[in-house]
């Protein structure tokens, strides 16, 4: 008895719908990558939007619908490479670590968020372009607050339990951020990356703070 084979039926392809949230933040951030490299590479100016989709290997049209213009993107480049500053701060001691291996640990996580070469980078541009992009300077700031919460948070918790002798967390917040990046020499000259040129900045500042806030006792 000869049995027929029944027929292969082909599956219909699978429709591509939309991209997984997953989906979206990867290309994002290939995107945001790439353009990242060409900023720095070629400077605002120079910079296309046909190099940028060429970097990060999408078509053009994927790029304008995420970023309608060159100057949408540098801001968004701008923003994140402040942000990325707080990802490196990440969680803060808690009140009970003694201060000063606090303040050590806090301070080297911010020069190194400060003094990295993709950071400065930005930081360069930003000064040189800040006449075309007046509301990033205001964007900068609200973003260089949101970077020192946790800390300004840390400082008001030793205040409260009198430890340190600060009259405001806020302002005490920005003098750590503002020295740890090097009250902006570093944007002008390049630091030395030798780890005893770090430890030399770290410790002094850990010094100043120190004799400064902390209470006799």
């Amino acid at each position: 008895m000869t049995t027929t084979a029944a027929p292969i039926v082909a599956k219909p392809a699978r429709t591509r719908g939309r991209p997984t949230r997953e989906e979206g933040e990867a290309l994002r951030k290939n995107i945001l990558d790439a353009a990242l490299a060409v900023f720095i590479a070629r400077g605002f100016e120079a910079a296309s939007m046909e190099g940028i989709a060429r970097g990060a290997k999408v078509a053009k049209i994927t790029l304008y619908r995420h970023y309608e213009t060159k100057e949408q993107l540098f801001v968004e480049v701008a923003r994140r490479a402040q942000l990325s500053v707080r990802e490196r701060l990440g969680t803060i001691a808690d009140a009970d670590v003694a201060l000063e291996t606090a303040l050590r640990q806090i301070i080297s996580k911010l020069y190194d968020g400060y003094t990295h070469p993709d950071y400065l980078a930005v930081m360069r541009m930003v000064i040189a372009e800040a006449g075309r992009f007046p509301k990033l300077g205001r964007a900068m700031l609200d973003d260089a607050a949101h970077i020192s919460e946790p800390l300004v948070d840390y400082l008001q918790r030793l205040k409260d339990a009198g430890q340190i002798d600060i009259d405001s967390p806020y302002d005490a917040a920005a003098q750590i951020s503002g020295l740890a990046s090097g009250a902006g020499r570093y944007v002008l000259l390049t630091p030395g990356r030798h780890p005893a040129s770090r430890k030399r900045w770290v410790e002094s500042l850990v010094t100043l703070f120190m004799r400064a806030w902390r209470k006799p006792g």
